[in-house]
């Protein structure tokens, strides 16, 4: 479908679905929140539940339900889900042991550091469940996908009918019903970071050591763009200056000195057998060294568990001729609640390095297991458990080359009830094995005033 078309058709798929009421599941959810906020008196809470009220966020939310033909409520209705596990329960290190549930539906990592000195956990709150969706021009192009007419070849590259690249030329989600791993991969890299455009001014970066000081703090500025299927924000459609390209990501650090300048691009090509613009920019050196698709295994920066692959949870490069990629389940599981746009849901030390309390909620999810067939990639296994509404991580295992877990990913996106778009508040990746953590501090500029191509030339950002 043409892209000028697609705001036109969002209108329509917008009003259509407010008005499906006879799919409207369960409303009490924002009940749910406001009786919550109440009862807690925090200001978090109370805007989160003013939000989710607003009359432009329940149409929005009603059109994508009735799209999908369930939300998150429904979900849970029909599961089996233990009676104590509802809004209000607080989980101490004192009475997890009372309940025999907890394997279950609280993710290792939190289990493991609750009342561990390492990183210091004392609380786990469970906040009531909310609804998640993506904006109208999304909605309007994944209506207009049609699945049945998409093909995945034996590289795992996803074609429309005519043969071109899905990912280097159209817009959507392109499978919201996944019947199998590679369709579920595709539908979390096709939700990419929830907007068109990305911009944290700024993120840091707190290296934290198993004694919960910080080794290294990093500050910068982080920008990612769509480069293809934009429906959001000008330029609509495809950028044309990046044929073949389906997405691209800058970082520039500012702080400390010794890094400032450090700068890094990376344009992701749809095409297996491409490989990605890869290059950083080493103030100290006064050069650009271009990086191959393994350099995307090395961190960020020295001390830091985050790597370029693992940027936004999984940014690895689909390719099934290294990797196999199964839908291994489904079923809930306890995560960070998308409510960083109002509050944070840790609570944490200044320096990052001590999580004193979290709020989780239940969550739908499918889990996708990625498995390494090179047997050179740095993890054996990825596993991601990836939300049912917004198509995209709440969890992410990673397993080492002997199969035992090494990092987790658990993030809270800044997420706009209004208008259906998300970037992030915050991000842990954590090594159980070294007990090092990495907290992510985001700050989104919504305004994303200066953002334009440039970035994304190593030669001009490196003079940012």
């Amino acid at each position: 479908m043409p892209t000028h078309k697609w705001r036109a058709l969002s209108l329509i798929v917008f009003v259509a679905g407010a008005c499906a009421g006879a799919l409207d599941a369960r409303a009490d959810w924002r009940d749910d929140w406001a009786a919550f906020a109440a009862k807690t008196g925090e200001p978090g809470h109370k805007a989160w539940a003013e939000a989710i009220a607003q009359p432009e966020s329940k149409k929005l939310e009603a059109a994508w339900k009735a799209f999908r033909g369930y939300d998150a409520s429904t979900l849970l209705d029909k599961a089996d889900v233990p009676a104590e596990l509802k809004p209000g329960l607080v989980i101490t290190p004192q009475n997890i042991g009372s309940m025999p549930w907890a394997d279950k539906y609280i993710p290792g990592f939190w289990r493991t550091v609750l009342g561990n000195q390492w990183v210091g956990l004392q609380k786990i709150r469970i906040v009531p469940t909310s609804h998640y969706y993506m904006s109208a021009p999304v909605l309007a192009a994944t209506q207009a996908v049609k699945p049945a007419n998409l093909k995945i070849n034996e590289r795992g590259e996803l074609l429309n009918a005519d043969k071109s690249l899905f990912m280097s030329t159209t817009a959507g989600i392109p499978f919201t019903a996944p019947k199998d791993g590679l369709e579920l991969n595709y539908a979390q890299m096709a939700h990419g970071v929830g907007t068109d455009d990305m911009h944290f001014k700024p993120i840091t970066m707190y290296a934290c050591t198993a004694n919960n000081t910080a080794e290294h703090t990093y500050v910068g500025e982080i920008w990612w763009r769509k480069l293809a299927g934009r429906t959001e924000r000008e330029p609509l459609g495809n950028v044309k200056q990046y044929s073949g390209a389906q997405e691209a990501g800058a970082l520039f650090f500012q702080a400390p000195r010794d890094v400032r300048g450090l700068a890094g691009v990376r344009v992701r090509s749809a095409a297996v057998e491409k490989d990605d613009e890869f290059k950083v920019f080493i103030p100290t050196l006064r050069r650009t060294r271009t990086l191959t698709g393994t350099n995307g295994q090395d961190p960020l920066a020295a001390g830091l568990e985050l790597d370029w692959d693992g940027w936004r949870s999984h940014w690895s490069k689909t390719d099934a001729t290294k990797f196999d990629y199964k839908l291994a389940g489904e079923g809930f599981i306890l995560g960070q609640p998308a409510v960083g746009h109002f509050y944070d849901p840790l609570t944490h030390s200044q320096d990052g390095c001590t999580v004193t309390a979290v709020d989780l909620e239940l969550r739908p999810v499918w889990i996708l297991e990625i498995t390494d067939k090179t047997k050179t990639y740095e993890y054996s296994k990825q596993r991601l458990y990836i939300d049912k509404e917004l198509y995209y991580t709440v969890y992410k295992e990673m397993y080492d080359r002997t199969g035992q877990l090494l990092r987790i990913w658990t993030d809270s996106r800044d997420f706009v009830p209004q208008s259906g778009e998300a970037q992030w508040r915050n991000a842990i990746v954590a090594n159980v094995n070294a007990k090092r953590v990495t907290l992510v501090e985001m700050k989104s500029a919504w305004e994303r005033a200066d953002m334009n191509n440039s970035l994304f030339d190593i030669d001009q950002l490196r003079n940012h």
